[in-house]
């Protein structure tokens, strides 16, 4: 399944007034939301390990949010990135010390972070625990360029724990299964939203 035409043409707009107003202004940061107002941050910071399995490949990541960003650590000498999902925003740090300022991924965030029932037209189908942390299990249809069609699991303060969909990309459906662990509800440190000293950005 592909997504649907008349959705290509906002989007792709959005995008390019995004870009523009990044070429024109010089603030990393300053750029206001353009696409979705319908996010739902989590309302507490923590840290944990993401994992993310497609079809037999399996990856994991470090990540960490608090107020608004989230950090994506994927190790390995690979590169960092940070979200920002106020302003929708991202910065790619990468392993040789330079950065890069770029409108936020279309497809990154859902890994993550869930929209609002209105905006996916999601439904509540349950409840369950998952890793010691109570969620409500919600059902989705298509969302996103994907065409994905699934479930999430989000707790009470916003952090989705678990998200499992197909897809319906190059003809064929693709089972993914996205699930959080290790969580840990606290404080991060600020640094970790900011882009380290030394670094040069690339244009």
């Amino acid at each position: 399944m592909a997504a649907h035409p008349s959705n290509w043409g906002a989007a792709s707009m959005r995008y390019v007034l995004l870009i523009v107003a990044m070429i024109a202004g010089g603030s990393v940061w300053a750029y206001p939301a353009w696409a979705y107002d319908d996010l739902v941050l989590p309302t507490v910071a923590f840290s944990a390990t993401a994992v993310h399995e497609t079809g037999a490949v399996k990856t994991t990541e470090t990540i960490h949010y608090a107020d608004g960003k989230l950090r994506i650590d994927r190790g390995n000498g690979f590169s960092s990135t940070i979200l920002d999902l106020t302003t929708q925003t991202q910065c790619l740090l990468m392993v040789n010390h330079t950065y890069l300022i770029m409108p936020m991924d279309d497809e990154l965030f859902r890994r993550y972070i869930a929209r609002s029932l209105d905006a996916t037209d999601a439904r509540k189908v349950g409840t369950q625990i998952i890793e010691g942390q109570a969620t409500t299990k919600y059902a989705f249809g298509d969302d996103g360029a994907l065409a994905a069609a699934g479930s999430y699991w989000l707790t009470k303060t916003g952090v989705m724990m678990r998200r499992e969909y197909e897809d319906g990309v190059f003809g064929r459906n693709v089972h993914h299964l996205e699930f959080l662990t290790h969580v840990t509800f606290e404080k991060q440190p600020e640094e970790l939203f900011s882009i380290p000293a030394g670094y040069k950005r690339v244009k």
